[in-house]
């Protein structure tokens, strides 16, 4: 498996940091980021930004026309999402609730 990180969805900072901002649902999704930074000796923290499914599908129906995710969709992340755990290789987990 091959690991392709799109610069429309990471920040990398002068600090040395780098950010992902990514819907990875599943600690199968997330193995391959942890693995890399692992391989330089990178701590990785999660930042879990818990939003209840009645407000995620309600922000969805306010974005733009175009930028509006289909229902269906949002549901099955929310059905398949395993929490963030240290236990796959986390330094910390961070939880923010909405």
């Amino acid at each position: 498996m091959a690991l392709v990180i799109d610069p429309d969805h990471f920040l990398e900072t002068e600090s040395g940091r780098v950010y992902v901002d990514a819907a990875l649902s599943g600690a199968r999704h997330r193995a391959p980021i942890i693995a890399v930074a692992r391989g330089y000796g990178v701590p990785v923290d999660a930042v879990w930004i818990r939003v209840p499914l009645a407000v995620a599908l309600e922000r969805n129906r306010q974005r733009r026309a175009d930028r509006v995710v289909p229902d269906a969709s949002i549901r099955s992340v929310a059905r398949l999402f395993e929490p963030p755990t240290r236990e796959e290789g986390f330094s910390a987990v961070r939880i923010v609730e909405v």
